[in-house]
């Protein structure tokens, strides 16, 4: 059996429960899973639709975490720019500097705030799809035993 068609169900489930709710998407990902996969097969194929997906699980919740990559090193880069311009706040000379220097660093750290409560959502979602998809597969298992 071939891994690419596991992760095209997989990824066929995943769009359509974004686009059209969880009943269609699980009736379609069966229907699927029963057409392409018929009879003996089908026991092998749900095993690895919900070794993958259980793995999918794993890699975000480790791999993908906003606060292991540069974001974090960016946010800190901001921090830093914004100390060293309320540093520059206090001396006439260099007020505007300052001025300039805590207003960008506080955007660019909005915007990265931002940024990364999205992908946080995104990732969220991805996970809680997955985890439905393994409870189908389990509910499929159960149901052929």
């Amino acid at each position: 059996m071939n891994i690419k068609s596991v992760d095209d169900a997989i990824e066929t489930y995943v769009q359509e429960r974004i686009e059209k709710g969880k009943e269609k998407a699980s009736e379609r990902f069966l229907t699927y899973a029963y057409m392409k996969h018929g009879g003996d097969e089908i026991l092998e194929f749900l095993l690895k639709v919900g070794g993958l997906a259980r793995y999918y699980i794993y890699f975000l919740k480790i791999m993908e975490n906003p606060f292991k990559g540069p974001e974090i090193k960016w946010l800190a880069a901001m921090l830093i720019v914004g100390l060293y311009g309320c540093f520059l706040l206090r001396n006439i000379e260099s007020r505007s500097l300052g001025i300039f220097l805590l207003v960008g660093a506080l955007v660019h750290a909005w915007s990265l705030v931002s940024m990364t409560a999205k992908k946080l959502r995104a990732i969220d979602m991805r996970i809680a799809i997955y985890s439905e998809i393994v409870q189908i597969v389990e509910k499929e298992l159960c149901g052929k035993a």
